[in-house]
């Protein structure tokens, strides 16, 4: 399993695949238990990492998987998760 972490990054988050090869992003604290329980049985985790907004997370699980380039229209998916969670 590959760990990353990025400068000025705090919510830790994982990449899961089943037996089929297909992926999920599940934030690794309590917030993605409902995540991590919609996982079919046999699934692992095969990365994790560290980011501090939705399109941090994104951008990284992007290049992880080899998909390209991330991009949003929503500018607060680019605000830290606690600025965020504030609103």
């Amino acid at each position: 399993m590959k760990r990353s972490k990025t400068q000025n990054s705090n919510v830790k988050h994982e990449v899961w695949q089943d037996r089929e090869g297909l992926t999920t992003l599940c934030l690794a604290d309590e917030r993605g238990d409902d995540c991590r329980k919609s996982l079919e049985s046999g699934s692992k985790i095969i990365h994790e990492f560290y980011a501090n907004s939705h399109f941090e997370a994104m951008t990284i699980y992007y290049k992880f998987m080899d998909w390209g380039i991330y991009t949003t229209e929503f500018e607060i998916d680019k605000q830290p998760y606690e600025k965020k969670n504030a609103l």
